[in-house]
């Protein structure tokens, strides 16, 4: 009868058993002394079962016993999914070992639930390796929540957990924020200050020619191919429209617009700072106007890399760039002395500036 019966003892018929109250105690002693013939993964699910029942004894016994079996076939039981969830439970509310609960986060047999559990009244060694699986607080941000809760969290994983939901969870609310904001505001942008462009851009009906042609950068990216092709349907009124309260994407595409109209849209569109205005000053396939806009406007020509990008711009009209060159630096007016590329008139007034500030020095 014992030998028949003996092939059919797993973990998943003998911990029944002693949830049942089968067993007499001296039973329980001796399996958990880890005298059962079961293959080991049976036997660490019944002794990690042991490990956390009410007797202390056999408590104790059930978790020395665990200790003793072979590190590394823990550790493959811990990653191992396809192991029942349950004798992985077992295993999760008794280890300590970090190794085995790294395997034991990282198995995707055991729950989220389980590891909430687990951040909640993990000790310190234990805390830092779940605060160091993002995938898990990406997946389940209660993890985080229940990590920070606990107890006895140390300083240190405490530090790391709050940057951990800086990065990830209130910074991207932030942003989200700060995205609905800024549709807001651009939902409410009146279009008074382009009334002039939006009249005279009425009278030009139809698209008046292809969008700007796409750089490598932008060739491969799906928004602004997108894009591109929304503008061959517009019209001039509509890309107005589109450039003035267009995002940065937008902008900085339509700022290249060969109507001028469009352009000078992106120009007064509110949200253009002034990094962009000084990408868009050392450009060479924007239109001549939307250059003089930018020297004209004081408060972006002020700014000396704005001032230095647009002397340096072969497109710049020369009444913008004269003004400007007075303010160049020795290095810059050495540049472009020698540079070709802009008029002879930029070129002599930056050599003779280049020249008398040298002799001075």
């Amino acid at each position: 009868m014992t030998s028949h019966a003996q092939p059919e003892l797993s973990a998943a018929s003998i911990i029944p058993l002693i949830e049942a109250g089968t067993y007499q105690r001296e039973v329980l002693l001796t399996i958990a002394r880890g005298f059962l013939p079961l293959p080991q993964e049976d036997l660490i699910a019944v002794l990690a079962y042991l490990a956390a029942v009410s007797d202390p004894e056999v408590t104790a016994l059930a978790r020395t016993s665990l200790a003793d079996i072979p590190s590394r076939i823990v550790v493959a039981f811990a990653g191992n999914d396809r192991i029942p969830h349950e004798h992985l439970q077992f295993l999760l509310r008794v280890s300590a070992d970090p190794i085995v609960l790294q395997g034991l986060i990282r198995n995707r047999s055991v729950s989220d639930a389980d590891i909430v559990d687990l951040a909640r009244r993990a000790e310190a060694g234990v805390q830092e390796v779940v605060v160091i699986n993002q995938i898990r607080i990406l997946r389940e941000p209660q993890i985080l929540d229940a990590l920070l809760e606990n107890p006895n969290l140390t300083p240190d994983v405490r530090r790391r957990a709050l940057e951990v939901r800086e990065e990830f969870f209130e910074k991207k609310v932030r942003i989200a924020e700060q995205q609905a904001a800024a549709e807001a505001e651009r939902e409410d942008l009146s279009f008074d200050a382009i009334a002039d462009l939006l009249e005279r851009a009425e009278q030009e009906v139809a698209p008046d020619v292809a969008p700007p042609a796409l750089n490598e950068v932008e060739a491969k990216d799906h928004n602004s191919r997108s894009l591109w092709s929304q503008l061959q349907f517009m019209t001039v009124a509509e890309k107005v429209q589109l450039a003035f309260k267009g995002d940065k994407m937008i902008r900085m595409f339509l700022v290249r617009e060969r109507n001028r109209l469009v352009a000078q849209a992106a120009m007064r569109n509110p949200r253009m700072n002034e990094t962009e205005v000084e990408q868009v000053a050392g450009m060479r396939n924007v239109d001549e106007e939307v250059l003089r806009i930018i020297g004209m406007k004081r408060d972006w020509a002020a700014k000396y890399p704005i001032a230095a990008a647009l002397s340096k711009n072969p497109k710049t009209p020369v009444g913008v760039v004269l003004p400007l060159i007075n303010r160049l630096t020795l290095r810059d007016l050495k540049g472009l002395k020698d540079d070709k590329g802009v008029s002879d008139v930029v070129r002599s007034m930056a050599k003779r500036l280049y020249l008398a500030r040298s002799q001075k020095s």
